[in-house]
């Protein structure tokens, strides 16, 4: 059966009063009102956001003005890219950014005179809803006064603070701009890789899908993937820091994505919280291995350059690759971080850490080969956790898998998550199965190298 929509042209006239609501089924124009609230149904009187909704509101600026929206109240279920409960702001058919979670977000500022407002929830969990400002405004930034600088992420700082050598914005738009200084190159001399300010406790063996989390901080090298335009729950692949503005990842989490399509938020621990010391930035352009199929995965490695460089911290610092001629013995104990799926639960948000230790590709990986026949095994790693149920899951692609190398007290890199298990691949359950198939970092190790020098 198909839903139609109901749509409602308003008017400002005397008897018509703020707050405005959200209707499931409609579409309301609001036209010729300078300023008012739009509140999900119920919000006021303490009642939760309905299930299966779907409603929206268009906002039309008077002569020609913006419309600046501040969200006083805001309470929707947090889900990987908003995939449950999620309001969405539109202009002229374009999704300009889709938000959830209890996170009060930024206020937002229309590129044109009309923005779209539309909610949407599923039949499972509720929320309480949220009450949204909208002012009519010719301001040209959220920030208003000259004398502030916007952040890409719509913070506003001094503006005497651009330019000036120091990150002050967490996405670092106040240096992105700049000159280029020395300083950045000295601080990739003197940082050591591979090496946590925050030990982290190697003890724990959880599985990443339903474990324990890690010591925060103590992979500091563990890198988010974002898809720009959701918020806050914006992850669905990790990566590695490989320098201050480099990163790598799996091949198969960005092919065919636009580089302006993609964010890497470093330091975090709660990936949908702006921790003290997390760095957003920009990726300026990528580079997938130059025998990279999507087919078989054989070569599923990427570096993606960020823009500006991040700086180093005891939360944000690289992982070592390994040295030319650097073995990955069988029965090497190695961790595996990330942020994907845990079973049963949903999308987990603190960094998940699982010991998993290097197998024959044979004997604990072949059965991957039913569903990847092309799978070129010299090139990947293959890790089981000993209790023979666990592994990576959808979310942490291009993770990292670390190992101490030849007895080394430095953490080295030597894959990236990329296959899974066969069952990981063929069902919905993540993490069964008897091994898991990383790319590689040691037989790839020639076109890192060469990608780390041109990029």
């Amino acid at each position: 059966m198909r839903c139609s929509i109901l749509v409602i042209l308003v008017a400002a006239v005397a008897a018509q009063r703020s707050p405005w609501k959200l209707w499931n089924g409609m579409h309301l124009r609001i036209r010729g009102v300078a300023s008012g609230e739009l509140e999900t149904p119920g919000f006021t009187r303490g009642q939760s956001t309905p299930n299966g909704f779907q409603g929206s509101v268009t906002i039309h600026a008077p002569n020609g003005s913006r419309i600046r929206l501040d969200f006083e109240d805001f309470d929707l279920e947090t889900s990987a890219q908003c995939s449950a409960d999620r309001l969405m702001l539109q202009e002229n058919g374009v999704t300009r950014r889709t938000l959830c979670s209890n996170l009060r977000p930024p206020p937002y500022l229309s590129r044109s005179s009309a923005v779209t407002v539309s909610l949407t929830t599923d039949r499972m969990k509720n929320s309480r809803g949220f009450v949204i400002r909208f002012t009519a405004t010719r301001d040209s930034s959220v920030c208003g006064r000259t004398s502030l600088f916007e952040c890409d992420n719509l913070a506003c700082i001094p503006r005497t603070r651009v330019c000036d050598g120091q990150f002050d914005c967490v996405d670092g738009s106040d240096e992105g701009r700049c000159r280029v200084d020395q300083w950045s190159q000295q601080l990739v001399n003197s940082t050591e890789c591979g090496s946590p300010n925050v030990e982290s406790d190697v003890e724990v063996s959880d599985r990443i899908i339903a474990g324990e989390e890690a010591v925060p901080h103590s992979w500091p090298w563990q890198a988010s993937i974002q898809l720009k335009g959701f918020w806050p729950a914006a992850h669905f692949c990790g990566g590695a820091l490989l320098r201050n503005d480099l990163v790598i990842t799996a091949a198969h989490c960005v092919d065919g994505l636009h580089p302006n399509e993609l964010v890497v938020k470093l330091g975090s621990h709660n990936v949908v919280h702006d921790d003290p010391g997390v760095q957003v930035r920009r990726v300026s352009t990528y580079a997938l291995h130059s025998d990279y199929q999507s087919h078989d995965l054989t070569h599923d490695v990427a570096v993606l350059k960020l823009s500006p460089p991040v700086n180093y911290t005891a939360h944000v610092r690289p992982v070592c690759l390994p040295r030319l001629g650097q073995q990955l013995p069988v029965n090497t104990a190695c961790y595996a971080t990330g942020w994907g799926n845990t079973r049963g639960s949903g999308h987990s948000f603190l960094l998940k850490q699982a010991r998993l230790v290097v197998r024959d590709f044979d004997q604990a990986c072949g059965s991957i080969l039913s569903v990847q026949p092309n799978l070129r095994k010299n090139y990947t790693v293959c890790a089981v956790d000993e209790s023979n149920d666990a592994g990576p899951c959808h979310g942490d692609s291009g993770g990292p898998l670390v190992c101490r190398l030849n007895r080394s007290s430095n953490w080295t890199l030597v894959g990236m998550t990329s296959q899974g298990t066969a069952v990981t691949m063929t069902k919905a359950l993540c993490g069964m199965g008897t091994g898991t198939v990383w790319s590689g970092v040691i037989p790839n190790r020639k076109w890192i190298k060469a990608a780390l020098s041109i990029l």
